[in-house]
């Protein structure tokens, strides 16, 4: 690879030729490691804690939760070095040329939800760092984002690795700290008394477990877009296993961090929480930490101004097929993303906590049926074989719009009616369980099984009717040139 294609990236939603494809899978646990160790999802980790609910449970929630939530994020990463193409653009493949914009729009939502409430966050600690407001924190952090953006995927990658080994060290003395009994502010209570403290509530026990679920399946609809680079040969064990306990083990540890801050000093700004605590060893610990929670929430916003413009993208070839992707093009995307994201971010600064929280709520809902749609697609219906150049085209053999698909995601949301609990409506059920969210279950099962049920039957009869004409049925290949 020469060193402009690394400094520099020119590729986007096309295919990535197999020259230009490098790295090993184990740069991924290093990506996810470095992109979710950060406040954000310390902040996610706060609200598992409820009044009369034990930290304990609250940890066992966020532990189950992440287990399982991880394991269809990796999935959808495994499928990155294979196909060499974004995550989003694949969904063709399912939904249709056409009907793929709408989980793309869905998607974009989601990454500028992500980027604004995250955005937040990090200017609290730029503020508090230099002195400086808010809003001229978030200008700063923005301009750091679009810089790494428009540098792309190696500069990413390269980026969250050094990441990796400064939060691992700061968050590292920031657990020891909290374990020991350090007190934040006035809070004095030991670890000890607050784990015994409050019991089981099948409610804030079910919240923790999708806050969890919530906050790595966030991240399928742009994984494969960071193992894409990777040589096709490289194996789905080893993408799938180094993208699992890259977040895996952060999400676990940053969400249980959140948890336990909120447990001995309730105050709802982990940031604010974590300066207090770090000011114990001295005002120099305090300028790492919150230099750690800014590089942070850039790190991470980073990955979503990226998926944001690549779907963005995405959806503008999709109607103006003339549209060339190449580097000129990448700019003129990613800037107004990242000037969209900004703006909402100065909308979201005043009610952070509690409209992130309903977000999240939002964002599982619909998220949900697609990727159980995009999973069983790969996984159990064509089983990897796909052809790339139809991909691109409403001519191809994955049709303009797939009915099949678009009717089991609406399905999916429909069941999931009963079992939502968001700050916008609370099902039938989700009451029955006293506030309890379990409709992100019912959204895969209903989804997922609808499409690989009427898509095996299409299939079957589209080989059938094949097969009397002379035809020979096969599987597609991506290309390999």
């Amino acid at each position: 690879m020469s060193k402009s294609n690394f400094l520099i990236e020119r590729h986007s939603i096309d295919f990535i030729p197999h020259n230009l494809r490098h790295g090993k899978a184990s740069d991924l646990i290093f990506l996810w490691f470095g992109a979710n160790a950060q406040m954000a999802v310390v902040a996610t980790g706060l609200m598992a804690i409820t009044p009369g609910f034990s930290f304990g449970w609250a940890v066992l929630g966020i532990i189950l939760g992440t287990l399982i939530g991880t394991v269809f994020m990796a999935y959808h990463s495994a499928q990155g070095p294979h196909l060499g193409i974004p995550q989003m653009i694949q969904s063709r493949a399912q939904f249709g040329y056409y009907g793929a914009v709408i989980p793309l729009i869905m998607v974009v939502l989601m990454y500028l939800g992500f980027y604004a409430s995250g955005a937040v966050i990090g200017a609290e600690a730029l503020a508090m760092l230099f002195h400086i407001s808010v809003g001229m924190s978030i200008l700063i952090s923005s301009i750091a984002v679009l810089l790494l953006v428009l540098a792309g995927y190696n500069i990413i990658h390269r980026f969250n690795r050094w990441m990796s080994y400064f939060f691992t060290g700061i968050f590292g003395v920031l657990t020891i700290m909290l374990l020991t009994g350090v007190p934040i502010g006035h809070a004095h209570a030991s670890v000890i008394t607050h784990v015994s403290h409050g019991g089981f509530l099948i409610g804030p026990f079910l919240l923790s477990i999708s806050l969890a679920v919530i906050n790595t399946l966030g991240y399928a609809p742009y994984v494969a877009d960071y193992s894409r680079y990777l040589p096709q040969k490289t194996s789905i064990a080893s993408t799938f296993w180094y993208t699992y306990i890259g977040i895996a083990f952060s999400n676990m540890w940053m969400m249980i961090l959140g948890a336990l801050i909120q447990s001995k000093a309730p105050n709802g700004n982990p940031v604010a929480g974590f300066a207090m605590l770090a000011a114990h060893l001295g005002p120099w610990f305090r300028v790492l930490v919150l230099l750690a929670a800014a590089l942070g929430i850039v790190s991470i916003n980073a990955l979503n101004i990226y998926g944001g413009f690549m779907s963005s993208l995405t959806i503008g070839t999709t109607f103006f097929r003339k549209l060339k992707a190449n580097l000129g093009l990448r700019i003129w995307f990613i800037v107004p993303i990242a000037i969209l994201g900004t703006y909402l971010a100065f909308l979201e600064k005043g009610n952070l906590l509690n409209s992130f929280e309903s977000f999240l709520g939002l964002l599982i809902d619909f998220l949900v049926p697609w990727t159980a749609i995009n999973l069983g697609d790969y996984y159990f219906l064509r089983k990897g074989n796909y052809n790339i150049s139809d991909i691109y085209t409403p001519d191809g053999q994955y049709g303009k719009i797939n009915l099949i698909a678009l009717s089991s995601y609406v399905a999916g949301l429909i069941m999931e009616l009963p079992f939502m609990n968001t700050s916008l409506y609370e099902g039938i059920v989700a009451k029955w369980l006293h506030n309890g969210d379990v409709s992100w279950i019912i959204g895969l099962v209903v989804a997922g099984s609808l499409y690989l049920i009427f898509s095996k039957r299409k299939l079957d009869v589209t080989a059938k009717h094949k097969a009397t004409r002379g035809s020979q049925v096969g599987h597609v290949s991506v290309p390999r040139s």
